[in-house]
């Protein structure tokens, strides 16, 4: 009997709660407006402080890294002499320069110098410090000119007249 009079109980509240949700209609309408103009550009000078904030952080990557790979004193003294009159360019960035040493025969050894892996600076080292100032000075020389036109290549090629839709 109680349970009836429980399961009677639970049948009311359910009928007069679908009773309630028969009777109630919808009345709500959504109204879009136009956002105004201010709003329209603050959003828009947000959005370019953010893309602004990502090409600059994008930017600070280590730049000009001289990485010493010698092996011998000559070899070492090479890489001081380079390391001491070494003076990028100006617009060069996104590049490390690799001073590589290899054996060769008797006291004579094959230096290398290679900017972001790539060969640019070939000769045959002495033990002899006059010749490896003089080297080194013939070293940077090169090197500074392959920075510049590597620079001015890229500028180059993302110039206006290279861009396109990729359409032919």
């Amino acid at each position: 009997m109680n349970r009836f009079f429980t399961y009677g109980i639970v049948i009311c509240f359910l009928s007069i709660f679908t009773f309630e949700a028969q009777g109630q209609t919808d009345t709500t309408q959504v109204v879009i407006k136009e956002a105004p103009e201010s709003l329209k550009t603050l959003l828009n000078e947000i959005i370019d402080q953010a893309t602004e904030k990502v090409k600059r952080d994008a930017d600070l990557e280590i730049d000009g890294l001289l990485i010493d790979e010698t092996k011998t004193k000559s070899g070492r003294d090479f890489f001081d002499f380079f390391y001491r009159d070494w003076e990028a360019p100006e617009d060069a960035k996104n590049y490390s320069i690799f001073v590589v040493e290899r054996p060769f025969r008797a006291n004579q050894t094959l230096i290398e110098v290679l900017i972001n892996e790539t060969l640019v600076y070939q000769t045959f080292l002495q033990p002899r410090l006059d010749y490896i100032e003089e080297i080194v000075g013939d070293s940077i020389a090169i090197t500074q000119m392959y920075l510049a036109r590597y620079e001015e290549l890229i500028r180059e090629l993302d110039g206006d007249d290279r861009r396109g839709s990729g359409i032919f």
